[in-house]
Parts: C-alpha cells; sequence; structure tokens
C-alpha cells in the first residue's frame, strides 16, 4: 500500500535545499576572494551551489510534480543522496594516496548535507530504503580506501573507520527517525479514532436527547388530548342512549359528533405511534443491530459477536429499517431452528455499498430440499432484500451451519 507524503516533508526538504545554496554561495564567493582556495575547490563549491539551486527549482515545479506522480518525491530524495557521494569521489580524481586520504578524512564534512535526506527518507519510508541510502553513500568511499592502500597502518586502518563509523551514525539516526514516525503516526491514529468515538458518542446522546423528548412528548399527548377524546366518545356514547330514538335529528347530531371524536382518536393514537421512538430512532443502526445480538445472547445463552463499521455512512430510512428487520428474522430462525453454540452479525461498509452478514455454527439444512427455504421464513428475507433491490445469498449445508448474506448498494443516475 502506497503511503501517503508526511504533511511537511516537502517544506522541510525545499528549506533544506534553500539553505543549501546559500550556504554554497558564501563558499563559492570565498573560495574566488582567496588565494588560497584551490581551482577544484572552487568547482565543487560552484557545483554544489548549482546543483541545490537546480534540486529547489524541482522541488517547486508543481507540472513536474504532477506528472511524475509516485516517483516526485523519490527522484529527489535520490538526487539529494547522490550528488554528496558523486562530489567527493570527483575530489579524489588524479591526486596521490596522500591526497585521496586526506580527502577521506575531511568526508565528514559532508555529513550536514547527507544528514538531511537521510532523516527524510527515514521519516517518509522505511528502515529497508535506510540501508540503501546508507550503503549507497559509504561504500564508494571504502571500495576507493582499500584501492589505493598498499599495506594496513594505523592511520589507514583509522580511516577505514570513517565510513564505518558514518554507518553506524546513519543507521542509529534512521532507526531513531523511524521510532519517532511511528510513535507519532500511531499517535495520529489514536487520536483520529478518538474523534470517531467521540463524535459517534455526541451522536448517540443526541439521538437519546431527540429520543426521550418524542417520547415525552409521546406521554403527554397520551395523557392529556387521548384520554380527553376517549372520554368524550363515552360520554357521547352514554348521550346517545338516553336521547329518545324517535328524535332522529339528535341521534344524527351525535353519530357525527362520535364519528369525528373517533376519527380524532385514531388520528391522535397514530401520531403517537409515529412520535414514540422506535429502537432505530433511539440508538442508530449500530446500536440498535447490537441491542439485537445482545438479546438474542441473553435469551438462549448463544455466543454472538457484533461487528460494525464505524463510522456508518448515512443510510436511507427504508434500508436501515429493512436491516434491522433482517437481522432480527435471520437471529430469530438461529434461536428457533440451528441450535447453534456461536453466531456472529457483521455489518460491512465500503465505497460502493453496505454487506450484512448474519452466520451460525449450527445444525444448518439443504436449501435445495423440498421447502428448504420456505420452512425458516427465509422467504421473508428475500422480499425485503427485493424491495430494496439488493441481493440476499444463502450459503448452508447439514451440520455446517447457516450463513446469510445481504448485500445492498445504492442506485446511481
Amino acid at each position: 500500500m502506497k503511503r501517503q507524503t508526511e504533511p511537511t516533508l516537502m517544506y522541510m526538504f525545499r528549506y533544506f535545499c534553500g539553505v543549501a545554496v546559500a550556504y554554497f554561495a558564501i563558499l563559492w564567493i570565498y573560495a574566488i576572494i582567496s588565494t588560497g582556495w584551490l581551482w577544484k575547490t572552487q568547482i565543487q563549491f560552484w557545483s554544489s551551489f548549482t546543483f541545490y539551486g537546480l534540486l529547489l527549482g524541482y522541488l517547486s515545479w508543481r507540472w513536474l510534480e504532477r506528472r511524475l506522480r509516485n516517483l516526485y518525491l523519490p527522484m529527489g530524495l535520490a538526487l539529494a543522496a547522490i550528488f554528496p557521494v558523486v562530489s567527493s569521489l570527483f575530489s579524489q580524481l588524479g591526486p596521490g594516496q596522500n591526497e585521496v586520504l586526506n580527502v577521506i578524512s575531511r568526508s565528514w564534512l559532508w555529513l550536514p548535507v547527507l544528514f538531511v535526506p537521510l532523516v527524510l527518507i527515514a521519516w517518509q519510508y522505511n528502515f529497508r530504503s535506510v540501508m540503501v541510502f546508507i550503503i549507497f553513500t559509504n561504500l564508494p568511499d571504502l571500495i576507493v580506501l582499500l584501492a589505493v592502500v598498499d599495506k594496513i597502518t594505523f592511520e589507514t586502518l583509522t580511516l577505514v573507520g570513517v565510513p564505518v563509523i558514518r554507518a553506524f551514525s546513519f543507521g542509529m539516526v534512521g532507526h531513531i527517525v523511524i521510532n519517532l514516525v511511528e510513535t507519532q503516526r500511531d499517535q495520529r491514529r489514536k487520536l483520529i479514532q478518538a474523534n470517531v468515538r467521540l463524535g459517534q458518542y455526541a451522536n448517540t446522546l443526541e439521538q437519546l436527547a431527540t429520543s426521550r423528548e418524542r417520547n415525552r412528548l409521546a406521554s403527554e399527548l397520551h395523557d392529556t388530548l387521548a384520554h380527553t377524546l376517549s372520554g368524550l366518545a363515552v360520554n357521547l356514547e352514554a348521550i346517545k342512549t338516553v336521547v329518545a330514538p324517535n328524535n332522529a335529528e339528535a341521534q344524527n347530531m351525535l353519530d357525527r359528533a362520535l364519528l369525528t371524536t373517533r376519527t380524532g382518536l385514531d388520528e391522535t393514537r397514530r401520531a403517537l405511534k409515529a412520535l414514540r421512538a422506535g429502537p432505530l430512532d433511539d440508538l442508530g443502526l449500530c446500536l440498535a443491530l447490537r441491542s439485537l445480538a445482545e438479546t438474542a445472547a441473553g435469551r438462549t445463552g448463544i455466543q454472538v459477536t457484533f461487528e460494525c463499521p464505524q463510522p456508518l455512512p448515512a443510510l436511507p430510512v427504508d434500508v436501515e429499517q429493512n436491516l434491522y428487520r433482517i437481522t432480527q428474522e435471520a437471529l430469530e430462525n438461529i434461536v428457533r431452528h440451528a441450535n447453534a453454540s456461536h453466531a456472529a452479525v457483521r455489518l460491512e461498509s465500503d465505497t460502493a455499498g453496505i454487506t450484512l452478514t448474519v452466520s451460525d455454527d449450527g445444525a444448518g439444512f439443504d436449501p435445495a430440499a423440498p421447502g428448504g427455504e420456505n420452512r425458516f421464513g427465509l422467504r421473508g428475507l428475500r422480499e425485503r432484500a427485493e424491495y430494496l433491490g439488493g441481493q440476499l445469498t444463502l450459503t448452508s449445508q447439514p451440520g455446517q451451519g447457516t450463513v446469510v448474506d445481504f448485500r445492498w448498494e445504492p442506485e446511481h443516475d
């Protein structure tokens, strides 16, 4: 899986190149005005100034970043690591053994320039990339050293330690940076997860507050308006019994009043039923399904596991209701017929849609047998799936449990 570029890494890379340009420009100017600097040193400073200026331009070219995509950053880091090595090798061409040894002993001067790409590589990638960097930046000096040394002396043995100690330093720094970055990433992931859980908790509290208010209003209406209408209907019935049957006008007025009262009472009851919060309104889909699983486990002793993605994408009301009913009916089938010891309810979400899986390790059955699906109420599950335009798949064999998969994907215009 491709790792996303760290947010501030490119900024730090450009900042380093800018500082390097200024640093080598100062050294180059000083080398020109000073009589003690060799022409090769002047060329080295000029080439360093030019290289880091071009690298800064490369890192600032957005069009090139869009064209190269995944290769853009690795190429920049590779160039930043290659140039100091090539420049150091250039300094070793031509002179004799003693001069080469002096150049290698002065290679510590490149450490600040090499440490920056090392840190950036460790920051963005892994220790394997750090090892490639260490080998590439230290092996050339070691090869040149072994090639020019005729015999082993204390001085040459000390110089062998230069690339070795430098490689060890690079490895230690890379290891520390990788551990720090991994700790930072882990803390970032935990913070994101905590924010998600906090948002879900806030949504749950909001849903609970809304459902409680709806239930309170429903109770208020039931205790006042519904009771008043019921009492009014009873009183009208009583009045009707004492009014003379031959008084047609009064009887008609009472009948109309009774019809209006009963109609109002029916409408009030329907409104109260709609106003009272159901499990989905009260808890949301995930918590409502979890409640179903826990209820089934509490009733029968079956171990029921539940998984739900966090956060769950917004779904149409009828989809949530049918997911709830499909889960309810599937769990009821497990309780009644499966003779299972373990069941699982899993809700999975992806960019294309949502999948509900209810499985058990019970007796199972043969769906192809006559009446196999109809025996366990599976026709109702298929009807709900067809109503939503989803797909329900049933997998079962005698003695191997049952798996019910429901897949729903929204229609795209």
